[in-house]
């Protein structure tokens, strides 16, 4: 079995930045404890660079994916996407041109992930928000247009990497291929994640794989069943790995 998960707001509670983001330590024993059974391999796939999430997570991850998948790593595999380093230069500008055109605004958080770049909202007045994402989307527009770049929307949030069809659903299906070339048994994958990047991956899933949608945002559609946030999503881990201890 493949247990695949996204970070935040999934494993680690949704913070006002990013550096705030924490895995507990009891969340962290439990992955360690799924992933030392034989049959179960552990990943985490984020929207975080690889190393930040790799960090984050420790040991208990075999694959680690960054970047919605664009990057994954594990010990005996590494996938980088090419478009990857073709937008190198153009995040670097784009950060440039956003910090200077959007200093007005007071809480606003640009992260810059070399291939990718977020503008973060969260701690900003609620009546400048708004206007500064709109000002943030029309800075990134002429890349948008030429398909250098694209767009994807969260709460608070916007982001740009590379207008490449790749997604968090094809990374699953990477990982999945790994660890089957391994297995005697066909790899069935169990997801969880929270938001709508996560979508990605609930869609690709085959019919006996799980999709377990985090807290409110994930479609009910695309989903099998539903945790109300990280802490049921440790208590969740927990109960698998005491069942599994016993059959």
């Amino acid at each position: 079995m493949l247990l695949l998960t996204d970070f935040d707001g999934t494993l680690a509670e949704l913070t006002p930045t990013p550096a705030e983001a924490v895995v507990d330590p009891w969340m962290c024993a439990e992955l360690e404890r799924l992933s030392s059974f034989e049959d179960v391999t552990v990943g985490v796939v984020s929207g975080r660079r690889l190393v930040d999430v790799a960090a984050r997570v420790g040991p208990a991850a075999e694959f680690v994916a960054g970047l919605h998948g664009l990057e994954i790593s594990s010990e005996g595999a590494a996938f980088h996407h090419y478009a990857l380093d073709a937008v190198e230069s153009v995040i670097a500008s784009l950060v440039r041109t956003a910090a200077r055109e959007l200093g007005w605004c007071p809480g606003l958080l640009l992260e810059d992930k070399t291939y990718s770049l977020t503008c973060h909202v969260r701690l900003s007045p609620p009546e400048m928000a708004d206007r500064a994402l709109e000002e943030f989307e029309a800075i990134v527009e002429p890349q948008l247009e030429a398909r250098v770049l694209k767009l994807l929307t969260a709460v608070k949030a916007m982001e740009v990497l590379p207008a490449v069809d790749w997604h968090k659903g094809r990374a699953c299906a990477w990982i999945r291929s790994r660890v089957a070339g391994r297995a005697a048994d066909p790899v069935s994958i169990v997801y969880l994640g929270d938001d709508r990047t996560d979508e990605d991956a609930f869609t690709a899933l085959a019919d006996d794989d799980v999709a377990i949608g985090v807290g409110e945002r994930p479609h009910t559609h695309l989903i099998d069943s539903r945790l109300e946030g990280p802490g049921a999503v440790g208590r969740f881990f927990a109960t698998f790995a005491r069942l599994r201890t016993r059959s």
